[in-house]
């Protein structure tokens, strides 16, 4: 019988459970058994690879779901009040805001800039750090690093809620970056090491419909809480906008706990470590292992990445950055659009919010299903294009009613769009290296949306009370950073159509392609 270590028992064993690219290779399972049942005495060794259990009912897909919902809401409470709250605290609003009162456009342009810097300032942290993180999960474990991150979020939150003037404001969204970086990747890695390759979408569909949940009820409810402070608790400016920070950091303290108690480890070298030290232990349970018996390092048994496999996610990354700078350019100008020409009621802008969102989160788990059934690569792509779509009109909406289908459309067909997105980034990536692949993409998301607030609000600094005449047309200068942020959207989505292949499950990828261990990224 040819002589084989313990240690290369146990990881050639364990590759061939988790990975689909070793399905093929059964016969080496079974012998690889008997040889780690003879190594360890007679009894044969098993090693379970993540739980592939039921998706509804799997208590860590329901848990990592949750925390994403719980930190949701709470940021979704005080989402619609935050650009208010820079304004007061530098003394640009002198009451709390409310039915019939605009912000003069003078005003909101005047702060565009520090808003843009604001929210650069948290995606830079996040994209100096979302690959850092996510390799970190890799190889310490993806529970902590979970951990960690949801209570840095209920600190800033609290902080936030204390803050006095815009640098302090800036500071702490730089820190929220760090632990949202520590978070979003690694919670995306392990909901992928926990559900099948088949239902990959499908999860990712139910992850988004419950997080998104949040987001739902967040807006709405932080409307609600400011109109009570203001109209109930008569809060003065800025201390009406303070309260909703404190409770949002409340409503997070659940997601600490659930963690702790309910999700287990998944990450790949956590879980080889772990059953390479139970079968050195079988195999000989008087003597533990010594660091030269096992090597920290399992052996690289799977072929290098093909070039079709480079290409895909070199794609991913590129359509990840122009991604970002179209949401980077988009979501603070929309803020600012909705205080100077729309309304400054914050419980109705909460409530428009809430609603887009609750239509969104409708499409997710059919999206999720019908990408895992028919195919991936479609719907990701125009759902993507019927969304930029939507954002290019939204500037030129004349009141709430038409804004507020402009919004719904978009978040519909983005909710459409992402389940089918994140699987296609799921089948690409090797197993092994799936917390810093994601932790890259999101990197790349975060360099475009860490340009993308600073372009927007020097764009819309300079051109928002600018009128432009094209022949018959009369065009706003605010229209330009919605415009240059659809066209970038739409530039990600050409990405993705033309350089990156059909992964439906049945068809994904030749075997010896599907699972490698070597790091391209």
């Amino acid at each position: 019988m040819p002589q084989i270590s313990l240690a290369e028992i146990v990881s050639l064993r364990l590759e061939c459970e988790i990975n689909p690219s070793f399905l093929h290779m059964s016969t080496h399972a079974r012998i690889l058994d008997r040889w780690a049942g003879e190594c360890s005495g007679g009894s044969k060794m098993s090693i379970e690879a993540p739980d592939r259990g039921k998706l509804y009912t799997n208590p860590r897909v329901m848990v990592l779901a949750l925390d994403a919902m719980l930190i949701m809401l709470g940021f979704g409470i005080v989402a619609p009040s935050m650009s208010y709250y820079l304004i007061a605290l530098e003394g640009g609003l002198t009451q709390p805001p409310g039915p019939g009162y605009i912000v003069p456009g003078d005003v909101v342009a005047s702060f565009s800039v520090i808003l843009g810097v604001m929210m650069a300032a948290f995606m830079a942290t996040r994209t100096l750090l979302a690959r850092y993180w996510g390799g970190v999960s890799d190889d310490k474990g993806r529970k902590p690093i979970i951990l960690i991150g949801l209570s840095g979020y209920i600190l800033l939150l609290v902080f936030f809620g204390l803050a006095q003037n815009w640098i302090h404001l800036l500071l702490i969204r730089g820190f929220q970056g760090v632990v949202s970086a520590m978070v979003w990747p690694t919670a995306e890695a392990a909901l992928m090491d926990i559900v099948g390759k088949k239902r990959r979408a499908e999860g990712l569909g139910l992850y988004m419909v419950v997080s998104n949940l949040g987001f739902v009820l967040g807006p709405g409810v932080g409307g609600l809480l400011y109109n009570f402070c203001r109209d109930s608790l008569l809060l003065p400016v800025p201390d009406v906008f303070r309260v909703p920070y404190f409770i949002g950091a409340l409503i997070t303290v659940p997601a600490v706990v659930l963690t702790w108690f309910v999700l287990k480890e998944s990450a790949p070298n956590k879980i080889r470590s772990l059953h390479l030290d139970k079968a050195a232990v079988k195999a000989n349970p008087h003597d533990p292992p010594s660091e030269g018996s096992i090597p920290l390092e399992p052996p690289q048994v799977a072929p290098p990445l093909s070039p079709r496999r480079r290409r895909m996610i070199h794609a991913l990354y590129l359509m990840a950055a122009f991604n970002g700078l179209a949401m980077g350019l988009g979501q603070p100008i929309f803020q600012l659009f909705l205080m100077s020409r729309i309304t400054t009621d914050i419980g109705l802008i909460g409530l428009v919010t809430s609603g887009a969102g609750a239509v969104g989160m409708l499409f997710s788990i059919p999206a999720g299903r019908y990408a895992d059934r028919r195919g991936r690569k479609g719907i990701a792509v125009w759902g993507a294009v019927g969304a930029r779509g939507a954002l290019g009109a939204l500037p030129l909406t004349t009141d709430l009613a038409q804004t507020s289908a402009a919004w719904v459309a978009q978040s519909a067909t983005l909710a459409v769009s992402q389940p089918a997105l994140r699987a296609i980034q799921a089948d690409i990536v090797p197993w092994h290296l799936r917390g810093k692949l994601f932790g890259t993409i999101q990197a790349c998301f975060n360099a475009g949306a860490t340009l993308g607030p600073l372009i927007g609000g020097v764009l819309y600094a300079t051109f928002s009370l600018a009128v432009f005449h094209l022949g018959p047309f009369v065009i706003e200068g605010l229209v330009l950073p919605f415009w240059l942020a659809a066209g970038l959207g739409l530039v990600g989505a050409f990405l993705l159509w033309r350089f990156v292949d059909e992964t439906y499950s049945l068809k994904v990828l030749p075997a010896d392609e599907q699972e490698t261990n070597l790091d391209v990224t």
